[in-house]
Formats: C-alpha cells, structure tokens, sequence
C-alpha cells in the first residue's frame, strides 16, 4: 500500500509541475526539479501517458499535459457554488449590455473560466467552461493576481519575459506590477489587445470566501465598441454585479 500511495504522490507532482506554469518538459527537467531517478521519472510518465494523462511529442519527445484531465474539469467545476450563485446575475448583466458576460478564477498562473454567458450581439467572444488563459495579458487575470500579494502574485505570473501575445503585452513584472496597483487603487482591470489584436475586457473583482483563491467577473468585447465611454459604463455595471454575487453569497467587499 504504502509503494502505491508514493507513486500517486509522485506522479500528483509531476503533474504539478505542468499546472505551476510549463506547457512542456522533458524527463530530464521533470527528474531535476523534483529530485527523482530518471528511471523513476520514465516509469511514471510512461503511466501516465498511456492514462492519457500526459501526451509525448513525437519529435520533440517531450511531455505536455493530456486531454484525459480535460474530462475532470465539468465535474470538478459543477460541483462549485459560485457559478450557480452568479449564474442569473451574469445573464441579466448580458442580456442588459448585449456583451459576453464572464466569471473565473484563479489557479496557477492560469485563469480558469466557470461560468460564461454571451449577450444578443452578433460580433462578441464565446468563452466555455474550463477554458484556461494566462493571467499576465487579460483583464480577468490582472483582477485576479491584483487580489493576491504580491510575492504570491509574481510567482502566480510565471517566469519572465511573460509570453508577447501581441505588441501591447506586458512581458515583464515591473510593468505587471505597475498595472496590478492600479487595480487595487481603482477596483477595475483592463486589457486593451494585450491579449488578442481587436479584443478588449474589463473585469472587477468578486468578494467570496470559499475557494482556494480569487475570483473575478469581466465583460469581453470587440475593441471598436471599447471607447470611454462604453468601459465606464461596464465597469460600474460590473462592479454592481458582483456586489450582488458577494451579497448573495453572504459576503461584503472590502
């Protein structure tokens, strides 16, 4: 039993690894960061590879996480309570202001979306459950980190230079950090193209007191429709929202 229970613990680590912010390792790395025998490292990635847990590049050779942990992910986020709490808000909220209403998490460095209801516009983002995105470039991520301190956030962003997914992302903690103050000083993120050219978000914070962290709410829209104007108004219709999630839930924003 006791052989079992530590090759659980060390394959639940390897896979760790991956969910802590590397999209791909090889054997070596995997066997130097967790101070295990390269034989120890082949047997378990071999298990878990044929679990459909991990996927082995055919050229490369190296390892990345598997669809198999996909089908974990609507249970898992099924068996929460704030989607459900959230649920009738973020549709009023989409069908009031015709955008893509979004709720998320944080885990890792990975914003993780649970919930997502889509306004009556014909040009707006779709989004589904479980669907994971990086903190450092979104307007939900930013919300999200700026709720943590901050050497748990700059561990939380991952190694820099953070990846560029268009010429407006912040690729370093420096600037990171500078947009995460302005977050907690104003209560509101914004991502304007940081993370995909055309694509603008706000997104304000969800006081909420079960989880393993933070939670956020944003509106996602096309960067034409974005002005001014238009982020204000979401961005106080937002921070009603979630006031209402908090309450509903029987909690307060500080």
């Amino acid at each position: 039993m006791s052989d079992s229970v530590g090759t659980l613990s060390r394959g639940l680590d390897v896979l760790e690894l991956f969910a802590a912010g590397a999209p791909e390792l090889s054997q070596k790395e995997i066997s130097e960061q967790l101070g295990l025998p390269l034989p120890t490292v082949h047997r378990l990635t071999k298990l878990l590879a044929e679990r459909g847990y991990l996927v082995r590049d055919g050229e490369t050779r190296r390892l990345r996480l598997g669809m198999e942990l996909a089908r974990l992910v609507p249970p898992l986020l099924s068996g929460l309570r704030l989607p459900d709490v959230a649920r009738g808000r973020l549709r009023a909220l989409a069908g009031a202001t015709g955008e893509t209403v979004n709720l998320a998490v944080l885990h890792g460095g990975d914003v993780v979306y649970l919930l997502s209801e889509t306004g009556a516009r014909l040009l707006t983002p779709r989004a589904a459950m479980g669907l994971r995105l990086p903190a450092h470039c979104t307007a939900l991520g930013k919300c999200l980190l700026a709720q943590l301190p901050d050497a748990e956030a700059r561990r939380a962003a991952g190694r820099e230079p953070y990846a560029a997914l268009t010429a407006r992302t912040l690729t370093r903690w420096e600037e990171l950090h500078a947009s995460l103050e302005q977050v907690r000083r104003t209560g509101v993120a914004v991502s304007r193209q940081e993370y995909e050219l055309g694509l603008d978000s706000i997104a304000v914070p969800v006081a909420w007191d079960e989880g393993a962290g933070p939670a956020a709410v944003n509106v996602s829209l096309p960067s034409a429709r974005a002005t001014r104007a238009a982020r204000a108004e979401l961005a106080t219709r937002l921070a009603a929202t979630a006031e209402e999630i908090g309450a509903a839930a029987g909690v307060r924003a500080a």
